[in-house]
């Protein structure tokens, strides 16, 4: 049959630089050649199963899907994985621990840039333990989020008070000061800061239920402190701050204070040792020198 020369595919070796077969003979040669082989080499071949409109067949799962279990990928001809979503999953877990071991030395990799053995043997150093409160198990990677380096292993409320407080040295030596009742402030702004909105109906009914303060309470406290945060002096108050020990009503703090104090177990032990875990030690009145205005 005679038949365009585009229905043809391109081959150097001949003379007119097309194939011998057109397209769809070529197609039908190889699939035959390719099983042909297979049976000769003992192997079963899996035959690609037809699917109806919106729907695709899954070859690790062997079921026919609609189209919307499957997800994008631009390099196939239809623009679908291979794979359902489930199964592509699957797939991905299994590479990953054929590639590297195991799923969490590729996230260690991936993210941090470092192998279990990394891990392991930094944790070893630690004695096991957080490396800023040295009390808790270390189970976290901390690093720096502005150059990447990993500093060491630490429990899961250390790393989120560091969070919290954003690796700030200021802000983690006015937390200190704070908890241990420092008056760093020489002196406080004249100017009053932001002020939060009037307390709804179920903010006041929790402020009494809670701390046994209503919502004047709240104000007179907001207003001495100048309508600002009173550990870092900087941010709108928007809790309540009080020892959980005692149940004794502080200050009102804003909320990246109140958390981060709160994930320090509101214990300036472990707010100092986390400014020695991010800076060389100093001596205290070093850091107060640092935050205190004069």
């Amino acid at each position: 049959m005679v038949k365009a020369v585009s229905e043809f595919g391109l081959n150097k070796r001949m003379s007119d630089g097309r194939a011998r077969y057109c397209k769809a003979c070529f197609g039908v040669r190889s699939k035959t050649s390719y099983r042909k082989r297979a049976a000769e080499q003992g192997r079963s071949v899996r035959e690609r199963a037809e699917a109806p409109e919106g729907h695709k067949y899954c070859p690790r799962c062997q079921e026919t899907k609609p189209t919307a279990e499957f997800g994008r990928n631009r390099s196939e001809s239809d623009g679908l994985t291979s794979y359902c979503k489930p199964c592509h999953t699957l797939v991905a877990r299994e590479n990953r621990i054929k590639n590297h071991g195991s799923e969490r030395n590729y996230k260690l990799q991936y993210r941090y840039g470092i192998t279990e053995d990394d891990y392991e043997r930094m944790l070893a150093q630690q004695g096991g333990l957080c490396a800023v409160c040295r009390e808790n198990a270390g189970t976290h990677v901390d690093h720096c989020h502005s150059t990447g380096r990993v500093r060491g292993v630490l429990c899961f409320n250390c790393n989120n008070g560091l969070g919290h407080f954003r690796d700030d040295l200021t802000g983690l030596a006015l937390a200190a000061a704070y908890l241990w009742d420092v008056e760093v402030w020489a002196d406080r702004p004249a100017v009053p800061g932001p002020r939060r909105a009037q307390a709804a109906p179920t903010r006041s009914y929790h402020l009494s239920q809670r701390y046994g303060l209503c919502h004047a309470d709240v104000e007179r406290m907001i207003e001495a402190q100048s309508g600002l945060c009173a550990a870092c002096w900087e941010r709108e108050p928007e809790h309540v701050d009080h020892c959980h020990g005692t149940g004794e009503v502080r200050k009102a703090l804003c909320l990246p204070c109140n958390t981060g104090i709160g994930q320090f177990r509101d214990d300036a032990r472990f707010v100092w040792r986390a400014l020695e875990y991010l800076a060389p030690p100093i001596a205290w009145e070093d850091y107060l020198a640092l935050v205190t205005h004069d």
